[in-house]
């Protein structure tokens, strides 16, 4: 079992990581699991009670823990889904990455991604971030400027991890009972209730070369 704290297994797989090379992602594979198996492994991991476990009987799959349900990551998309999940308190208007990961959308949430809507000073992968023959308004991952490359950044990364955490949250997992057994998050059997949630009540913005030329504010109505 994976009962190392997050901020000591997050200081531990960093030393790793120091000495890796930065991966560039295009984003039309940001939901392609090769592209996540080459890529350095994320810095910030979300292991619960029952990873292991999980992982043995789906083939050696990792799996995140958020409010007590289990999340399978094979892909920068499940990722960030996860982390967006996780650490909300980060991320501005974070139903429009959960509307572009149901919806399949690669550019849509790579490009969420590497906007300001994420409000950490310190992104918790090592990859960068291509956009080929499109362009996004802002991509905070052209380079590792945002990427942890010292202790010092890991600790900035980590207390914003863990300094503002959602307080129901945390007292939702203090009363979870490990006897009642993992609850696995389904994406095929959560897609078209999620996509036709009334939380969508904002539009996903345009994050291309056309955004640049346009209000932030435009918004439409999502179906």
């Amino acid at each position: 079992m994976k009962k190392i704290s997050l901020l000591t297994f997050a200081l531990l797989a960093f030393q790793l990581v120091i000495g890796q090379n930065t991966t560039s992602v295009d984003y039309f594979n940001w939901s392609n699991p090769e592209t996540f198996k080459v890529s350095p492994s994320p810095i910030i991991k979300g292991y619960g009670y029952y990873s292991d476990s999980l992982s043995q009987v789906f083939n050696g799959k990792e799996f995140y823990v958020h409010n007590n349900e289990y999340y399978c990551i094979e892909s920068w998309a499940d990722y960030y889904y996860w982390f967006t999940q996780e650490y909300r308190h980060l991320f501005e208007d974070p139903q429009i990455y959960e509307y572009y990961y149901f919806a399949g959308d690669d550019y849509g949430m790579a490009s969420y991604i590497a906007s300001n809507k994420y409000q950490g000073d310190f992104y918790p992968s090592s990859i960068t971030l291509s956009f080929k023959e499109r362009t996004a308004e802002t991509n905070r991952l052209a380079s590792a400027s945002y990427i942890p490359s010292n202790d010092k950044d890991m600790e900035v990364l980590n207390k914003e991890l863990e300094t503002k955490r959602d307080i129901s949250s945390s007292s939702t997992k203090q009363n979870y009972t490990q006897e009642k057994g993992p609850d696995v998050f389904d994406k095929k059997r959560d897609k078209e209730s999620r996509l036709q949630n009334n939380n969508y009540n904002k539009v996903a913005p345009e994050l291309d070369e056309k955004s640049s030329s346009s209000k932030r504010s435009t918004e439409k109505s999502i179906r």
